[in-house]
């Protein structure tokens, strides 16, 4: 744990860019009605989380248009994020709270299929824009 507590600062920052960068991505996204993350500046809160943050987290919520098939489908699409409900690992989890099923992929046979660790391009061609 002490080593790990090094790097933590850093590990953060990215953490914090890399999702901030992914709400502003989702927010442009045709496919996407809402993007809830406090860093950006269409939250109702985002001028108390400047004032209160040094950084915005990696956890926030957003809503699809289409409804619920539209959040399955982008649900069966990704090959990056890890369906799961856990917030406690290094990978990037999504979710749908209202019907939380379990599924992953390990890494060595994301390798094997070609798949790599590009989060926005993951979310690009689960929504079905290239």
């Amino acid at each position: 744990m002490l080593h790990g507590i090094k790097t933590l600062a850093v590990r953060m920052e990215e953490h914090n860019r890399n999702a901030l960068a992914i709400a502003r991505w989702l927010e442009a996204h045709p496919a996407v009605s809402d993007v809830l993350h406090p860093g950006l500046p269409s939250h109702p809160q985002y001028a108390l989380g400047a004032r209160q943050m040094t950084g915005f987290g990696g956890t926030f919520p957003f809503r699809m248009q289409g409804g619920e098939a539209a959040v399955y489908r982008l649900l069966r699409g990704v090959k990056i994020f890890l369906l799961a409900e856990s917030l406690g690992g290094v990978e990037s989890p999504i979710d749908h709270p209202a019907t939380m099923t379990h599924a992953s992929v390990r890494a060595e046979v994301r390798r094997l299929v070609g798949i790599g660790d590009d989060l926005i391009a993951d979310l690009s061609q689960a929504l079905g824009i290239r």
